[in-house]
Formats: C-alpha cells, sequence, structure tokens
C-alpha cells in the first residue's frame, strides 16, 4: 500500500510540475508561442510524460479554465446570506476579472468550449445559484434552471468574445448590463419609472 501512495503521489506531483511550468511560459510568452518542448524543459520532463497527462497544449488550459471557475463558483457558495442577484453579480464580476486578467488565455478557454469536452463547471455554478434562486422564490420556476444557466452563461461568453474581440469595452460593465437584461427583462414595463 505504501508504495502505491508513493506512486500517486509521483503522479500528482508531476502532473502538477508540468501544469504550474506550462501556465508559467503561457503567461510569459503567450500561448501560441509556448511549444510542449519548452514546457517539458522547464518542468524537466520528457515530452513523452507530458502527453501522458496532457494529450495537448490545449489540455492544460482546459485544467487551468475547470480549476479557475470551480473556484470562483466555490466562492459563491460560501456567501449564502447574498440574494440570488447578489450571488449571481458576485460570480460575473469574479469570472469577468479571471477573463481580463488571464486575456489570452480565457481566449483559449473560451475557444476550446466547443464540442462535448469541455469544462462544465461554469455552468454547475450557474445552475445552482439559479435552482437556490427559484427553490427560495427568487426567480421564476416557469424555466428549468438548466436552460436558465445555458442562456446566462452563453450571454457571458459572448460578451466576452465581442469584448476581446474589439479590444475595447468595459467587461464588467457589459456583464452588468447582460444581468440586468437576464432577470429584468426588456418588456417596457420595466423600464418605465
Amino acid at each position: 500500500m505504501t508504495e502505491l501512495s508513493r506512486r500517486e503521489r509521483k503522479k500528482k506531483e508531476t502532473r502538477e510540475k508540468i501544469f504550474s511550468n506550462a501556465m508559467q511560459l503561457f503567461r510569459a510568452q503567450g500561448f501560441s508561442a509556448t511549444s510542449v518542448e519548452q514546457i517539458t524543459q522547464q518542468a524537466d520532463v520528457g515530452k513523452g510524460t507530458f502527453y501522458n497527462y496532457f494529450p495537448t497544449k490545449e489540455a492544460v488550459i482546459k485544467e487551468f479554465s475547470r480549476r479557475s471557475w470551480q473556484d470562483l463558483t466555490n466562492r459563491g457558495h460560501k456567501k449564502p446570506s447574498l440574494c440570488t442577484r447578489q450571488r449571481l453579480s458576485t460570480l460575473l464580476q469574479d469570472w469577468a476579472e479571471f477573463m481580463i486578467k488571464d486575456r489570452e488565455i480565457a481566449w483559449v478557454t473560451v475557444r476550446s468550449r466547443e464540442g462535448t469536452d469541455y469544462d462544465m463547471s461554469l455552468h454547475y455554478g450557474l445552475l445552482a445559484i439559479l435552482t437556490v434562486g427559484q427553490q427560495n422564490g427568487e426567480i421564476s420556476s416557469e424555466f428549468d434552471p438548466a436552460f436558465l444557466a445555458e442562456s446566462l452563461e452563453g450571454m457571458m461568453v459572448q460578451h466576452f468574445i465581442r469584448w476581446f474581440v474589439s479590444g475595447s469595452g468595459d467587461l464588467h460593465e457589459e456583464l452588468n448590463h447582460a444581468l440586468s437584461v437576464f432577470l429584468d427583462g426588456l418588456t417596457e414595463k420595466k423600464w418605465e419609472a
């Protein structure tokens, strides 16, 4: 048993070493400019070892995305006293900060969301907040919370893409507006006053 434990611990350490060195290089010189060979040299592992843990460079980014978005949603769960709007707003603002801080890496995470193999942490975080909001009567239960989470997530990603491609605007402000449209709608009654 002790030998297996050491082996598992060594695997975890190797994976973490590859991951942290890759992220360091991505941040220093950009995702596209970083090769697997550079990552393996800096991590002091063979190229085959890299591929044992990550099938592609994008897989490293997916791991980063999963960890980051899971951290964001976990932070939101630690604030149960907030109403649904406040919890969603906090999550969106934290997400915007993450996307701005690691702009190029965030772009790769958004591009890698295509297909069936993308990380669902953000979706599940939104789903949890929206489900509780429905249970508390803060959000209409007319729609399935998974549909609502997909809709809000789609708005978030689309605003990020527009912000990234245009190179201008305030992502925080855009997400605030998107959340208002999502929660309040666009009917005239909402805007009269």
